[in-house]
C-alpha cells in the first residue's frame, strides 16, 4: 500500500456539517483526510465542523478564515472590538461569532488547535495549500509569502503576478488548493482548485491523491438556510 492509499483531500467546508458527513459517507471507510482550510464562517455550523475535524484528528490547513478568527475573535467577544471579519456579510464571521459566544472553553479548545495548523502539507508530489500558493512553492517557508499562501488566486495575476516565481507553470509538484471558488475541478495542470462553492449553494468536493477520483456532495440546505 503506498502512501497516498486512501487519502483524500477536502475543499472548503465552511460550516457545511451536514454536506461535509454527507460526503465523507461517499468515501472508503476509514479514509485519511486532508482539509485545505476554512472551515468556518458563512456556513451554520462552524463550531461543529471544527470539533468534528479536531476531535477526530484529521489533518487541516491554517485557511485566511481561520486566521482572521484568531485575529479578531477574543477582541469581538470580550472586548467590544469591531472588524471587517465580524460585520461584513461576504467574510461571514458573525456566524462563527454566535456559535461561540455562549461557549468559551470549546472556543478556547478551537483556538489552541487552529494555532496549531501548519500553512502547508506536502505528501508525495502533492503541494497542498488554502490558495493558488504555487507560485510560492520555493520560498514557501518564508513568512514573506504567508498571506499570499492563504489568499492567492490564480485570477491574481494582475495584482500581484510580480511577486509571482518565474517558470512555476513547469514546477514539478502538484498544488492542491481551495478558496478560489470554481465549477469543476480541472485535473489538467499542475495546480487544482477544489473549492467548488458548497457554502454558495453549490457541492463540496474530495480528491482522491492515489487516483485523481472527484467526489462530490451537492449542499444540504440546512447548512446555509437563514436561521431565525
Amino acid at each position: 500500500m503506498n502512501n497516498l492509499s486512501n487519502t483524500y483531500v477536502i475543499g472548503d467546508v465552511h460550516g457545511c456539517l451536514f454536506t461535509l458527513k454527507q460526503l465523507i459517507a461517499k468515501l472508503p471507510k476509514d479514509a485519511k483526510l486532508i482539509f485545505v482550510g476554512d472551515l468556518i464562517d458563512k456556513g451554520n455550523f462552524s463550531k461543529e465542523v471544527v470539533s468534528f475535524v479536531m476531535n477526530a484528528g484529521f489533518q487541516c490547513i491554517l485557511g485566511n478564515h481561520e486566521s482572521l478568527m484568531l485575529e479578531h475573535i477574543e477582541g469581538v467577544l470580550f472586548n467590544g472590538e469591531t472588524a471587517k471579519w465580524s460585520t461584513k456579510k461576504h467574510f461571514g464571521g458573525y456566524k462563527t461569532i454566535g456559535d461561540y459566544k455562549d461557549d468559551t472553553n470549546t472556543l478556547k479548545k478551537h483556538i489552541a488547535w487552529m494555532k496549531t495548523l501548519p500553512r502547508y502539507i506536502e505528501i508525495d508530489k502533492f503541494f497542498i495549500t488554502h490558495a493558488f500558493a504555487l507560485p510560492y512553492y520555493k520560498r514557501r517557508d518564508s513568512s514573506d509569502v504567508h498571506v499570499g499562501l492563504m489568499s492567492n488566486r490564480p485570477s491574481d495575476f494582475e495584482e500581484w503576478g510580480w511577486d509571482w516565481e518565474d517558470g512555476y507553470e513547469d514546477y514539478d509538484v502538484i498544488n492542491i488548493y481551495g478558496h478560489a471558488v470554481v465549477d469543476e475541478v480541472n485535473l489538467s495542470c499542475n495546480h487544482v482548485g477544489i473549492d467548488t462553492g458548497c457554502v454558495y449553494g453549490k457541492n463540496l468536493t474530495a480528491l482522491s491523491l492515489d487516483t485523481m477520483s472527484v467526489y462530490t456532495q451537492v449542499v444540504d440546505v440546512r447548512d446555509i438556510e437563514i436561521r431565525g
